[in-house]
């Protein structure tokens, strides 16, 4: 059970976060991320994978932290899910309730890998 779930987590990280998790044991918080956050949370029944991902983003932007917000970023528009443009209504309908000091912590994000995506694909 535990190793399906690491595979199903190591699976989900990649597809809606872009991140490649390790198959082996590493930190408790890496653990806990592959297993726990993508193995079981993200693979629950109930929302669909593009519902989880606004609500993570929304989440993860109102902490203001600017790694995980360009991960998700990243991995949103990475995977399909989201597009650009949605996205950067994204930042603005979230100004709104959350103030455009935070909001431009994702405003930012989303220029860097619009330009990293530009740069990888000329």
């Amino acid at each position: 059970m535990t190793e399906k779930r690491s595979e199903l987590g190591r699976e989900l990280a990649l597809e809606v976060a872009g991140v490649q998790m390790p198959s082996f044991d590493t930190t408790p918080m890496a653990n806990a991320a592959r297993d726990f956050v993508f193995g079981e949370v993200w693979s629950r029944p109930g929302l669909d994978k593009r519902s989880r991902l606004w609500i993570t983003l929304a989440c993860v932007v109102a902490t203001g932290a600017p790694m995980p917000v360009k991960i998700y970023a990243r991995g949103a528009i990475a995977s399909g899910l989201v597009t650009m443009s949605e996205m950067r209504e994204f930042v603005l309908h979230f100004a709104m309730y959350q103030g455009f000091p935070k909001a431009t912590v994702m405003e930012a994000a989303l220029s860097e890998v619009e330009a990293e995506m530009a740069a990888a694909n000329p």
